[in-house]
């Protein structure tokens, strides 16, 4: 099956099935705001083409999102210095932190997930799609999945939860903070209290681990790599998920509904 063929057939599954919708972006969501120039399309278009070379930063990827409150003093008093886990090169993909990954190595799709914690686009994907995917892809060893943080600046809690997410990760509490934080996004993104919703689901003693984790450079560092990483890919929005298969790579901007991308990676495992 040639490239071409491959790029004409994704576009056929998810524009004439209706099915993506435009994630966070500065038409999309008041939250964000982002200048309109930097929005992505309103069509599929740019999720069939696989991608070719890198793209200069957009302006509103590079601007600082607000930094939130520090954890109590007590608790940085009692808090451990922990080191994140060193990133690595996975499939020719650079820094991979092993923590915010699923499924297995050598799986022959590989698809990396540009992700907003406090986007509505992003909390849609995860409830609607993400979670079949991992038990029918993932599981299966069909699917190496790969989380990466793409807080938006526009989003005033989105960095805050990015860090506790990423620490979460190195604990391997990835998944619980996860769904704590999408499922009661409405609720901490006008109160503010990220901490407090991670700490509803996780034991006073891993709370202790994440506060001195997310005070450590090295997360922001890591979150930061992946903003350049998603430049280089021309993301502008979340949630975009990049599909990698036997050197080809597919972006696929906003939500797709899993009844889609199924059809899509059973196209591609078929050749």
């Amino acid at each position: 099956m040639s490239r071409s063929y491959l790029a004409r057939l994704t576009f056929a599954l998810i524009f004439l099935s209706g099915a993506l919708l435009v994630g966070c972006n500065s038409q999309s969501q008041s939250a964000d705001n982002r200048p309109a120039s930097s929005a992505a399309p309103q069509t599929t278009t740019g999720s069939t083409m696989p991608v070719s070379t890198p793209a200069p930063p957009h302006p509103a990827e590079t601007e600082a999102a607000p930094v939130q409150a520090a954890p109590t003093k007590a608790s940085q008093a009692s808090a451990p210095q922990i080191a994140p886990a060193p990133a690595s090169t996975v499939a020719g993909i650079p820094d991979v932190d092993p923590h915010k990954t699923r499924g297995s190595k050598s799986a022959p799709i590989v698809m990396e997930t540009f992700s907003d914690f406090q986007c509505p686009a992003c909390k849609q994907l995860y409830l609607g799609t993400s979670r079949q995917l991992n038990d029918n892809y993932v599981a299966t060893g069909k699917v190496f999945a790969i989380h990466r943080d793409f807080p938006l600046p526009g989003h005033a809690y989105s960095r805050i939860a990015a860090r506790y997410g990423r620490a979460a990760a190195q604990l391997g509490r990835l998944e619980q903070v996860e769904q704590v934080l999408f499922e009661n996004q409405e609720k901490w993104e006008q109160t503010g209290d990220v901490d407090g919703t991670v700490a509803s689901v996780l034991s006073p003693a891993d709370m202790t681990k994440i506060r001195a984790l997310i005070k450590n450079p090295a997360i922001d560092a890591a979150i930061e790599k992946d903003l350049a990483l998603g430049r280089t890919y021309s993301v502008n929005q979340t949630p975009t998920t990049i599909i990698h298969y036997k050197g080809q790579t597919y972006p696929v901007v906003g939500i797709v509904s899993y009844d889609v991308l199924h059809q899509f990676l059973d196209q591609l495992l078929k050749q």
